[in-house]
């Protein structure tokens, strides 16, 4: 089997990477990945030593289609990166996703394409910078013969935002746009993303419907409080938690992001909420399989602290 990864360089392609290589080889069909980086200076180092036979990375680009060569492989791995350079992020998402459905089109080779999506991505509105992978997932639903979408709940590595704060000697403290505070919400790391997305790839069951969504979480829910709960053990100290209420929401975002960022962030953190669009839709996805992961919150936060403590 021949996968291709596109592109290689975002932590969810590097951690399906890293579960396909220590999937069981089958001497029957042996597994053969590439992976595409706009940057080569970009693989990590762990990939580096790979002989080509396993693991060849190529350069490319999604907004250059001479670049996206799909040619003898069987399956691809998309996922849609964020747009943070102050492009339009609609814009971006409908030539990036275009580019690799006119690609596989071309190929005559790929009949299966597993899509990283967003929970919320099957709302048409509402969702802020969630739009992106509505759009990619409405261009990229029938592009192969099999397409299985995977929208992934709140990435627990989000928090590494916090690690500054957190890790403060005086006063540390975690601010937190989830709220009510005991609001629970859906969170999975990518370390399930990568295993499950693996699982996809490598799978010898047809799906029965096109598109076949599956919906990824956790082992559970996690509110702000479980948050600061797990930061407080990994570090052995209190810290405060500091909402960030919904009309301070703008002023939080243009604090670190583009400018053109701060309005879909809003929007997006805003559908997620009680009262939002996301909140409301649970429980009327009639055509969604949920699977979960196994890895908690504070096994992510452990590895968040460790590595920080390692640069």
């Amino acid at each position: 089997m021949r996968i291709l990864i596109v592109p290689a360089s975002p932590k969810t392609s590097r951690a399906t990477i890293q579960a396909l290589l220590r999937s069981p080889n089958n001497p029957n069909t042996p597994i053969q990945i590439r992976g595409l980086y706009r940057n080569l200076d970009r693989i990590p180092a762990e990939f580096q030593d790979k002989d080509d036979s396993i693991f060849e990375p190529y350069r490319g680009d999604l907004t250059v289609p001479a670049t996206l060569n799909f040619h003898g492989f069987d399956t691809v791995f998309f996922v849609l990166p964020p747009c943070f350079d102050g492009g339009q992020l609609t814009e971006w998402a409908t030539t990036a996703s275009t580019n690799i459905r006119l690609a596989i089109q071309r190929s005559g080779t790929v009949k299966r394409l597993v899509l990283l999506s967003s929970m919320g991505a099957e709302l048409e509105g509402g969702t802020g910078e969630i739009m992106t992978n509505h759009i990619s997932e409405e261009i990229l639903r029938d592009a192969a013969c099999e397409v299985v979408i995977i929208r992934c709940a709140y990435f627990m590595e989000n928090w590494a935002t916090s690690l500054p704060t957190v890790r403060q000697k005086e006063t540390p403290y975690l601010e937190t746009v989830i709220t009510p505070v005991d609001f629970a919400v859906p969170m999975v790391a990518v370390e399930d993303i990568g295993v499950k997305s693996a699982e996809c790839i490598l799978s010898t069951e047809r799906k029965e419907s096109k598109p076949y969504v599956i919906e990824l979480h956790g082992p559970r829910e996690y509110a702000s409080v479980d948050v600061r709960r797990a930061f407080e053990k990994v570090l052995g100290r209190a810290v405060e938690l500091r909402p960030v209420e919904k009309e301070n929401l703008t002023e939080y975002f243009a604090g670190f992001l583009p400018e053109a960022a701060v309005g879909p962030f809003v929007e997006m953190t805003l559908s997620f909420l009680p009262g939002g669009v996301m909140h409301n839709d649970l429980g009327k996805k009639e055509e969604v399989r949920l699977m979960r992961g196994r890895v908690e919150l504070e096994e992510v936060v452990a590895g968040l602290v460790k590595g920080e403590e390692g640069e």
